[in-house]
């Protein structure tokens, strides 16, 4: 994370009271010579600070997960969140509660031109850029100039004559009529009356209009839906919302217009999958969790919810043993190379068990910190052999037993760039038949798959390594 040094005033007088926005901008020092696209954020008092965008995305809010942090009562833990695409840089509010404002304008997204200031709570963000295709264009008017012609002018006259009122209706007449209708949905965006909006925008998008007309309306169309699902949530039908947003991606979820939807699906369905876990639901609560997308900014969140649902069931079905029993399995397992697969029976689940019990077992510490050694040098050796796939698995088992490791998050994500960069996916792990010895433990299994299948979206890869036993694979370096 970037990080700004505190922009307090240490000469003032002691007497006054320095503002909490000018001590709580964090971000790297950077030079502020130098060129190129970047932010001066201002506080309310005039301090400002450079900073240049030199990541893909940068978060804005309150959150350690921000990459600009602004401290401040006003601001979301993380609420906008501003993009470099191919065509130039991007603002989306990602917040559920604050606005964000772009020259005065309230947004969900827009993009942005050099001198366009925006407003988070008691701070002005300006982007500059000293890139071409990042200053605004002023429209400018293409005088053609008409020759005179002796020959064919009676048969220019008459096609003239014939094509004059088709050009006036379809170049005239039909541009103004869908520029008046959509004036008057903004003035019903503006009224709060969405619903007659709404139809008015599917039956434009149904028409023949010129493709800057119809991404007006698909961006009036995502703000629309974006507040109607805002009034479910915020009436408690968090489903409802969920169910509402799903249908609006399934016609129009491939423009750019709906990406903030997509975050507030994601949001959603982390919300649900909450609430459901609070009552013990815990199978509905994983069809939640797993359909959240990868590229999402709630997916770290579900992921750690997998696992701590993971960990509950496991820790259930130990609840009678003692630390004798619990380590004669634990070593069994752990001989085997029972890692964390299958469940109920694998090294990882019978040694946090026993810490449960005692929280400071030497020997349980040793062997958890041994799993996590064989997890990180085995995929530090892939990694350093360009093999991605590889690598990337045994990483993402290491965050199973810690999440919260930032170097081996860095290797999952450097993982999944070269393999998107490469054209491939995430390397599938053979099938093999479920073992049946345990019966309760397969119709459980049977049942998450069930629901997730339900849900329209593939298990997440958490719930295939933790909820799923591999079969089938005989080779030494096996992960689990």
């Amino acid at each position: 994370m970037l990080k700004l040094n505190q922009m307090e005033n240490k000469a003032q007088q002691p007497s006054k009271q320095t503002p909490m926005e000018d001590k709580t901008m964090v971000l790297d020092a950077r030079s502020e010579e130098s060129l190129g696209p970047r932010l001066v954020c201002t506080t309310s008092t005039g301090r400002n600070k450079i900073i240049p965008l030199k990541l893909k995305k940068l978060i804005i809010g309150r959150s350690n997960e921000a990459n600009l942090k602004l401290m401040h009562p006003s601001i979301s833990r993380k609420h906008c969140l501003i993009e470099k695409r191919d065509n130039g840089f991007f603002v989306r509010n990602i917040s559920t509660t604050n606005s964000l404002y772009l020259n005065e304008r309230n947004v969900t997204e827009q993009r942005l031109f050099s001198g366009d200031k925006l407003q988070l709570g008691t701070f002005s963000i300006t982007f500059i850029s000293d890139e071409k295709a990042d200053t605004r264009q002023a429209t400018q008017k293409i005088i053609t100039k008409h020759t005179r012609s002796n020959r064919g002018v009676w048969l220019a006259a008459l096609l003239i004559f014939i094509f004059t009122g088709y050009l006036l209706y379809v170049h005239a007449y039909m541009p103004w009529e869908t520029r008046q209708k959509l004036a008057e949905v903004a003035d019903q965006i503006e009224l709060g009356d969405y619903l007659p909006a709404r139809d008015t925008l599917k039956q434009l998008l149904l028409t023949d209009i010129s493709s800057e007309n119809a991404q007006t309306a698909k961006d009036m169309l995502a703000q629309i839906t974006l507040a109607i699902t805002q009034q479910k949530a915020e009436k408690g039908n968090v489903d409802e919302a969920k169910v509402f947003l799903k249908n609006y991606l399934a016609e129009y979820g491939h423009g750019k217009e709906a990406a903030a939807l997509w975050d507030r699906l994601d949001f959603y369905r982390l919300t649900l999958g909450e609430q459901l876990e609070s009552t013990n639901q815990h199978q509905s609560a994983l069809r939640e969790y797993s359909s959240i997308r990868e590229d999402s900014l709630y997916f770290e969140e579900a992921q750690k919810a997998i696992r701590r649902i993971w960990l509950a069931y496991q820790k259930k079905n130990h609840q009678k043993q003692n630390v004798a029993q619990l380590l004669k399995e634990a070593e069994s397992h752990f001989l085997a190379r029972q890692y964390l697969t299958p469940v109920n029976k694998n090294a990882f689940a019978a040694y946090q068990a026993v810490l449960s019990l005692e929280p400071k077992h030497e020997l349980a510490l040793q062997r958890i910190e041994q799993i996590k050694t064989f997890y990180r040098e085995n995929g530090e050796g892939y990694y350093k052999k360009g093999d991605w796939p590889k690598a990337l698995s045994y990483f993402e088992r290491y965050t199973i037993i810690d999440p919260e490791s930032p170097e081996i998050k860095a290797k999952i994500s450097a993982c999944r760039q070269k393999m998107a960069s490469n054209g491939k996916g995430r390397s599938k792990s053979g099938g093999g038949k479920n073992r049946t010895a345990d019966n309760e433990d397969y119709k459980k299994r049977e049942e998450v798959k069930r629901l997730l299948e339900e849900s329209g979206t593939e298990s997440s890869w958490i719930m295939k390594y933790l909820f799923e036993e591999q079969e089938g694979e005989k080779k030494s370096d096996t992960p689990w």
